[in-house]
């Protein structure tokens, strides 16, 4: 009873990832929309066998064949010696390489051949840094790289792709405040370069400086129109407001302009989720991870919508291969947690131990960690390691209720009864409402043979609606276990424990008890001190009933004592209602059901509800000789479908059975 799992939950890192934004080597021609760092041959030359060397050499060096891309810009080089686009890509190749005296004799060459060659603008030492910081971030050394870059701004302060670079870089370093400044100073001397503007605004966004992020990419899109990644981008900022509709037409802009866009893909499917549209957010999800099959959130996404339904063992897939392609993923302790959760929801339950254990390693000062251990070693039945975990997690939330509750029920398993105690009671003190945290107190009172003690607890729980509680209360006013016998209270805890919303064999033996009571008075089988104990038993029920009404006319109608039903209008709560009040002794209730049945009420209820039936039937078996009359009626009426039901009821109106007294 004390060891009770708690209900699982999923996290999903609160982050939305953004768009990549480093792709590799960034532009240094004037023009900025040449990539790579290579400058592009001029297409209507493609018959020169140069211009083809020179395009193979551009291909090479894209793929990082830099040894064979070198030899082809040579070759191109060779065969044309006036050609400026080879030398100042061997440049590149040969700054890529490590070779920036060769680098540099190479654009001093493209520079002689033509002064419009990109490597004019520039100091040529600064252009050395630059190209070969360009080459360090490809080979993901972006400390180095950044160091290279801000050499060529020492050399050369107005180097705007530098300022571009660096400041890319900067958001990258997760330090987003110079790249601000970095950027700012490109645009003081590109004021028009589109790129800038988009990169601006992921700095702004990484600063949680949102307004000025929409405003930077606004400029960007008035730059260039058709820029699908600031489309995405604006649709992330619709999402972390909670615009999820306008974050779903952001990105599908940005899909329509970009079909492979990863990001769109991920942001739409994060928008149908918290929409609420889960199963619609699988295309958009799965989408995204064929595209890129390393995006770890995607797949921590899809776990939770299988989750969601039920399919645990798909979750618990995905999140395991999460795990194997990005081990050290910074959404990796989610991705434990979660799978921690699987595990769990599986009936595997030192897998969960071991996931959560994982937990609390990566990040013991989250408390929800280490209370997740505990209840996976409360499951296992590791009684002191679970108190262990719990605790922890107590000592950085100690305001957190749950936490002791779950504390005191690992005490009263490992019998610690004393303890148990007093980590309810720290439960109670938190959380006064805490019915599960009373209901407790007052078991291990109980066990301790405080029943005194106990009574006040499990009053506060059973008032709360715990129906274990009314049970227990009910059995105890009925034996005067730890309290002064009371048969009316004893009625009316059962009655409430019988009203349980979800029935279980608690409502159901409730349920039994009460009608054992009626079964006593239809047949006489009390004393005339009990039938009165009983008596006024039903009354309490009445009296509780009648402050439940379903609507407040009823107060108005219908007294505590049998009284008028005829404005009464048998909604189904109110149907419901009168049977209850029926059952409680209320002829004029039984009366009132008996004409519903006959005739129903137009609009409201037909003839012959089975409900009202149920109830003829029931209490037609305890004897009740008004009930065992309505059987006999449609026993004897063969035009009635339930003849057999009513025959078979007629039969119990004959018996006579006895239940022990009180």
């Amino acid at each position: 009873m004390l060891n009770r799992w708690v209900s699982v939950w999923l996290m999903v890192c609160p982050g939305i990832l953004g768009l990549s934004f480093l792709p590799g080597l960034l532009d240094v021609s004037p023009s900025y929309a040449k990539g790579a760092g290579v400058i592009q041959s001029d297409p209507s030359s493609a018959q020169d066998s140069g211009e083809a060397h020179l395009r193979l050499g551009i291909d090479f060096f894209l793929t990082d064949e830099l040894n064979v891309a070198i030899d082809e810009f040579r070759e191109a080089s060779r065969q044309r010696p006036d050609y400026a686009d080879a030398y100042h890509n061997l440049g590149v190749a040969l700054a890529k390489t490590g070779d920036l005296t060769g680098a540099l004799a190479a654009w001093s060459q493209a520079e002689r051949l033509d002064v419009q060659a990109g490597s004019l603008r520039y100091h040529l030492s600064a252009l050395v840094s630059f190209n070969y910081g360009i080459s360090l971030v490809r080979d993901g050394r972006l400390t180095e790289a950044m160091e290279q870059w801000q050499g060529a701004l020492r050399i050369q302060p107005d180097f705007p792709e530098a300022h571009y670079a660096l400041g890319l870089g900067y958001v990258a370093a997760g330090n987003p405040v110079p790249a601000v400044a970095h950027f700012q100073e490109t645009l003081r001397h590109t004021p028009d370069w589109p790129n800038v503007y988009e990169a601006l605004g992921l700095a702004y966004y990484e600063s949680h400086e949102y307004v000025l992020a929409e405003q930077a990419w606004s400029q960007a899109l008035a730059l260039k129109p058709d820029f699908p990644k600031v489309h995405a981008n604006l649709g992330l900022l619709r999402l972390q407001e909670g615009n999820y509709q306008e974050a779903i037409r952001h990105s599908r802009e940005a899909l329509t302009l970009q079909p492979e866009l990863v990001a769109a893909h991920y942001n739409v499917g994060v928008a149908l989720f918290a929409k609420g549209d889960e199963s619609a957010s699988v295309p958009s999800l799965e989408m995204a991870l064929s595209l890129d099959p390393r995006l770890t959130s995607a797949r921590l996404l899809l776990g939770v919508v299988w989750s969601r339904i039920g399919n645990w063992a798909q979750a618990a897939s995905l999140w395991r291969e999460a795990l194997h392609r990005d081990p050290f993923a910074k959404d990796g302790v989610w991705l434990h947690h979660n799978l921690g959760v699987a595990m769990a929801a599986m009936g595997l339950v030192d897998e969960a131990v071991a996931e959560f254990s994982v937990v609390a390693g990566q990040r013991p000062e989250w408390a929800p960690g280490w209370s997740r251990l505990g209840s996976a070693l409360m499951a296992t039945r590791q009684w002191e390691k679970a108190v262990g975990a719990l605790e922890t997690a107590a000592r950085l939330q100690p305001a957190w209720a749950h936490l002791h509750l779950a504390i005191g029920k690992a005490h009263a398993e490992a019998g610690k009864l004393p303890q148990a105690v007093a980590a309810f009671q720290r439960a109670v003190a938190l959380e006064p409402r805490f019915v599960d945290a009373w209901f407790h107190l007052g078991v291990v009172l109980r066990a301790q043979n405080r029943s005194g003690e106990a009574v006040e607890p499990l009053r506060r729980a059973a008032e709360g609606g715990s129906g274990e509680a009314q049970s227990l209360l009910a059995s105890m006013y009925a034996n005067g276990s730890g309290v002064d016998r009371n048969v009316p209270l004893a009625m009316l805890w059962w009655f409430r424990s019988s009203q349980a919303s979800m029935a279980d064999s608690l409502t159901q033996t409730a349920k039994e008890q009460l009608s054992q009571f009626r079964r006593g008075l239809y047949q006489h089988l009390f004393s005339p001190n009990d039938r009165q104990e009983v008596l006024t038993g039903f009354g309490l029920i009445r009296e509780d009933l009648h402050r439940s009404a379903p609507f407040h006319r009823l107060h108005a109608q219908v007294g505590n004592e049998e009284g008028t039903w005829d404005h009464v209008t048998p909604t189904e709560p109110v149907l419901a209602w009168v049977i209850d009040h029926a059952l409680a002794w209320d002829q004029s209730a039984q009366h009132k059901l008996h004409a519903w049945y006959v005739n129903g009420e137009r609009g409201r209820l037909v003839p012959a509800d089975p409900r009202i039936r149920n109830y003829f039937l029931q209490t037609a078996k305890e004897g009740d000789p008004f009930s065992c009359q309505v059987v006999r009626t449609f026993a004897a009426d063969f035009s009635d479908r339930s003849i057999a039901d009513w025959q078979l009821a007629e039969k119990w109106c004959s018996d006579q059975t006895k239940i022990p007294g009180l």
